[in-house]
Parts: structure tokens; C-alpha cells; sequence
């Protein structure tokens, strides 16, 4: 299987972003703060619950301008458990926990082969699965380990679906209960089974056996249970809030529908044309990808407009609910933070109907305007899908191999700057990080590895370009950008503050042993911040820093009424 294989070129890719938390927390390392993640609920990072984000925020894990009833935890004891597994088994060798990723990934095609074999013709069932095993975007998905319970989840989701199919088709009543088990199973794992609710509706709505009556009454059991899995979720507060990455549609339901205007088309162009949705994350990109969404979906209705005609009865039955599905399921699936991975479930549905499209442009192929403009379509289909596939899977693991590479030296320039026999008595003060994910994750990557940890871990702004320092005081500094530039504006601010919860000017945050004012703010967002210690800033017991030449070096503080220094994480010719 050519996408299996290629995976394995992401085996030495090593950790990334959430991977240090719940590595951390299986090894039961000293927590800087009482996190909320635990070994079994390690992707429960934010509660909601503005006491513990005080916390957090006054060790540094959680910024300081962090929105106090911020919420991002998700119910995923099955996907948080294999992570205990491949502790107990490997430790921390990580090609060993890809390994395990890739067999969840090697059971998910053998499924969907199971599952594609029983509502299609060989022939088609054969290249449908071949589309969807060699699909760009699950390199996303198999490449980073963090992202397992997907793979999990689906498993089940898919098991589920053939075993509700089963008890409808066949009446086997011990297939019925099989499948709320597997739905149950896939449940625990993560949320993406519930995005394969539309598949099950549209099944039942174009495919089910029986009168419409029969048909909404088989639908009781797997709507009670997932009905029941949904008041759990609210009941034992999970979910997500006061954020811009992952988006609760009972929980702020204009918020959702607003934002899928811009994420479906996104979701929409990486099916139809496998564009890289990732870069819908950079806001620069929403315009491009609603207009490659639009193109791909007209591309796509043209071509199966165009084979329409030939394609057998039995066929358009499957392909009308199976579309319905993958189309609907892109809407729940761009409810977390969008990129490739939101595209596993609704990839399902197109890859049958690609099969369908380029099986039927080859047979019905003749010399004939209409067929041949849809030959070159369904070509142009095959290149982007097939031969484009293995590119696409390449550049993930690629990307994720430098961002791996990229914490490992993160990593070792803190330990190049810090006294480590000093640190457990010192307040860490970072100025500036070279990249959003730093601020976020370099701290957390520090403590998952088991290193001494400072009483704070302040970083006070996440901008990589120039700053201007000011001290306006024994005790006190102030941030600046240079003129039309914003802070927390960017991808990384607002998963802790989302920009429906701005700040003002004037507005101050006291996170203890540090306060941060908004001095100067437009209708974007802050220009100018001031931080007040509870000590002087030549304090020994202040360890303050910046992020220069891509290396952390000590932050002087200049005279009290000297000028300005200025900070640049990207400067690297000073």
C-alpha cells in the first residue's frame, strides 16, 4: 500500500507541539502548575474555569494575556490510554510510537476495503480504496502522533458503519448492538466518529431498507447514543471556548456558522484539488481558498456531470448518499482547527466518487466533445490524486521532520542560556520568541523533558520581527511594534484569546509577580504594552531574556530614561 509506505518515512520525525504534554504527564513529571490533563484526559488543556487559568497563567504556561474562560478539552480516554501503552512499551522511542500509529492507519484502509467491497463493484471498489489509502492529506494525520485518535476513532466509526449496515441489510440483531459498541469505541477514541453522523443519515435517507418510517426508526438507536455521548460532553465540560482554532457549534453557533464560510471552501479545495488547506491557518490565505474551493467544486460537479449519464443505477444510488456525506461531514470536520487533517472523514465519500469518475470517463471515452473534454478532466483528476499523492505525503513528513528538528534546537538554546542550578530560583523572562509555536510550546517542551523548571515562565510577546523595549521604570518596561503592525492578532494569540473577547486599552492582567497593561490599542488590536514586576528589572531574581540571532541570549535593561533597545527574533546579521 503506497500510502502506508511512504508514511514510514515519518517515523524519525520525533515530537512535536502536544506531544510534549502528554509525554510529560505519562512520565509524571512536577508539574509547574496543577495542569488539568491527566493520563487518561491528557487533551484536557484549558477548563474554562477562570481559577485555573489564573494558575496557569501565573506559571507562564497559559500567556498572560490569556482569556480567562478560554476552553479547550476533549473527551479521548481510548487515544490518551495508547499513549500510556506505548509509554510502558518504548518509553520515549519515538519511531516505535509511529510504528503503532501506522497499524492504526493499515486497519482503517483494511476497513474501508471491507466496507468499499460491500456497497461497490470490484473494480470500482478497488480503485475507490486506492484513492483513499494514497490520499495527500492523511499524511497529516499518520505523521504526527498527537493525531492518533483520529485514526482511532475513524476505525471504529468506519466498523461501526459497516455493522449498522449489517443489522439493516441482513437484520442480524447482534450486528446492531455491535455497532453502537464500535460507535462507542470510536467515541472514546476522539470526535471524529461524530463526523460520520452525515454518512448514516444519508445512508438511511437514500439506502436504508424499508419505509421512511423504518428508516428513521433503525436511526433511534445511534441517535440516542450519540444524543447521550453529547450531553456527557457538556456535562463533564468538555468542549471548546472563548478561542478562534477549534470552534463549538452548540456552544457559540453564530461564531461556527460564520466561520465555515471559511473553512468549508478551504476543506472543499484540498478534497476537490488536494490544495494545501493548511495555509488557511495564515488569514492571508481565506480569499485564495474560497476561490479554489468554488473551482474544485465546479471542476468536480462537471466531471461527474459529464459521466452522469453512463453510470449504472445501483451506482448513483451509492454515490448520491456517499456524496451527501462527504460533502455535509466538511462542515462538522472544520470545526476544529482547519488543515489536512480535517479532511479523513469527508475524504471517504470522494474517493468513491473519483473512482466513479475516472472508471467511467475510460470506459465511455470516444471521440466526442463532451467525452473527451471529461477524459482530460478526469486525467487532470487522476494526476493531482494519484501521481500527485505521494509528493504531498512527502512534503508532510518533511515539514513535520524541520518543525521536530526545530524543538530539539528550541531546546538546546535555552539549555545553552540557562544556569540550571540557578533556574528553580529564578522568574524567566522572555521579551520576544522567533515563532508563535515557541512562545506556546518552548516551556512545555523544557518541562516535558525533565528539566529543572524556574518559579515563572513569562513570555511577553509571541512577535518574531522588531520591538522596541522601553524602560519606563525601576520595575517596568514596555513593548512597542513599529507603526501599522498589531499584537494578538496572530494564530497563536487567539487560541488563548479568541477576537470576539478583545482587549481594551487601559485593560490590565495580573498574573502575580507581573501585571501587563494595554497602553496604546486600535480596533486591530494593541500597539503598546507595559509590564510592572514586583521587583526591579536588575533583580537577580528576574532572568531576563531575548530571542536574537536564533539563539537566547540575556536582555540588559537599559538606563531608566536611555533609549529604546530594540528586539528582533528574525534579525540573524547583528
Amino acid at each position: 500500500m503506497a500510502a502506508a509506505l511512504l508514511s514510514l518515512t515519518t517515523l524519525n520525525n520525533g515530537w512535536m507541539f502536544d506531544d510534549y504534554v502528554w509525554l510529560g504527564i505519562w512520565d509524571n513529571l512536577p508539574q509547574p502548575a496543577p495542569l488539568a490533563n491527566t493520563h487518561f484526559d491528557v487533551y484536557r488543556t484549558a477548563t474554562g474555569i477562570p481559577e485555573h487559568t489564573a494558575q496557569m497563567a501565573h506559571a507562564g504556561i497559559f500567556p498572560w494575556f490569556v482569556e480567562p474562560g478560554v476552553k479547550l478539552a476533549f473527551f479521548r480516554p481510548l487515544g490518551s490510554a495508547l499513549f500510556g501503552l506505548d509509554h510502558l512499551l518504548y518509553n520515549r522511542v519515538a519511531v516505535a510510537y509511529h510504528v503503532h500509529s501506522l497499524l492504526w492507519y493499515v486497519g482503517l484502509v483494511a476497513l474501508v476495503a471491507v466496507l468499499f467491497r460491500r456497497i461497490l463493484p470490484t473494480g470500482i471498489a478497488g480503485l475507490a480504496l486506492l484513492l483513499f489509502a494514497v490520499n495527500g492529506s492523511h499524511g497529516a494525520v499518520v505523521g504526527w502522533l498527537s493525531y492518533r485518535v483520529l485514526l482511532v476513532s475513524m476505525l471504529f466509526g468506519v466498523l461501526g458503519f459497516w455493522l449498522h449496515m449489517e443489522w439493516r441489510e441482513r437484520n442480524r440483531k447482534g450486528a446492531m448492538i455491535g455497532s453502537l459498541i464500535a460507535f462507542a469505541l470510536g467515541l472514546a477514541g476522539a470526535e471524529t466518529t461524530l463526523i460520520m453522523i452525515p454518512y448514516v443519515l444519508a445512508y438511511e435517507a437514500f439506502a436504508g431498507p424499508g419505509k421512511p418510517s423504518e428508516r428513521l426508526k433503525a436511526l433511534i438507536p445511534f441517535s440516542v447514543l450519540m444524543a447521550g455521548f453529547l450531553v456527557m460532553y457538556k456535562v463533564l465540560g468538555y468542549g471548546a471556548a472563548r478561542q478562534d482554532t477549534h470552534l463549538d457549534l452548540a456552544g457559540a453557533p453564530v461564531q461556527w456558522f460564520l466561520a465555515m464560510f471559511e473553512r468549508v471552501p478551504a476543506a472543499i479545495a484540498g478534497l476537490t484539488l488536494s490544495a494545501p488547506n493548511d495555509y488557511i491557518l495564515d488569514p492571508s490565505y481565506v480569499g485564495t481558498f474560497q476561490v479554489l474551493g468554488a473551482v474544485g467544486l465546479v471542476f468536480f460537479s462537471l466531471l461527474l456531470w459529464g459521466v452522469w449519464p453512463q453510470v449504472d443505477p445501483a451506482e448513483r444510488k451509492t454515490l448520491k448518499w456517499l456524496l451527501v456525506g462527504s460533502f455535509a461531514s466538511t462542515w462538522l470536520g472544520s470545526s476544529p482547527l482547519a488543515g489536512a487533517r480535517t479532511l479523513i472523514v469527508p475524504s471517504l465519500g470522494m474517493a468513491v466518487a473519483l473512482a466513479v469518475i475516472l472508471r467511467t470517463a475510460w470506459r465511455g471515452r470516444a471521440l466526442k466533445p463532451r467525452a473527451g473534454l471529461v477524459l482530460v478532466g478526469a486525467a487532470v483528476m487522476a494526476f493531482i490524486h494519484i501521481a500527485g499523492a505521494p509528493y504531498v505525503w512527502w512534503q508532510t513528513a518533511a515539514t513535520y521532520s524541520q518543525m521536530a528538528g526545530l524543538f530539539n534546537r528550541v531546546h538546546d538554546r535555552y539549555a545553552e542560556a540557562l544556569d540550571l542550578k540557578a533556574l528553580p530560583n529564578q522568574r524567566l523572562v522572555v521579551l520576544n520568541a522567533p515563532a508563535g509555536t515557541v512562545g506556546i510550546y518552548g516551556s512545555v517542551q523544557w518541562w516535558s523533558t525533565g528539566m529543572p523548571l524556574p518559579k515563572n515562565w513569562w513570555v511577553l510577546s509571541y512577535k518574531a520581527g522588531e520591538q522596541h523595549v522601553t524602560r519606563t521604570g525601576p520595575n517596568s518596561l514596555e513593548l512597542s511594534l513599529p507603526k501599522g503592525q498589531h499584537y494578538l492578532n496572530i494564530l497563536e494569540e487567539r487560541i488563548y484569546r479568541g477576537k470576539n473577547w478583545p482587549v481594551k486599552q487601559g485593560q490590565e492582567f495580573d498574573v502575580g509577580g507581573m501585571k501587563a497593561r494595554i497602553e496604546e490599542s486600535d480596533a486591530e488590536g494593541p500597539t503598546r504594552i507595559s509590564f510592572t514586576f514586583d521587583v526591579s528589572l536588575d533583580d537577580p531574581s528576574l532572568k531576563l531574556l531575548q530571542w536574537k540571532n536564533r539563539k537566547v541570549v540575556p536582555w540588559v535593561p537599559p538606563a531608566l530614561g536611555g533609549a529604546p533597545s530594540v528586539v528582533n527574533a528574525l534579525n540573524i546579521t547583528e
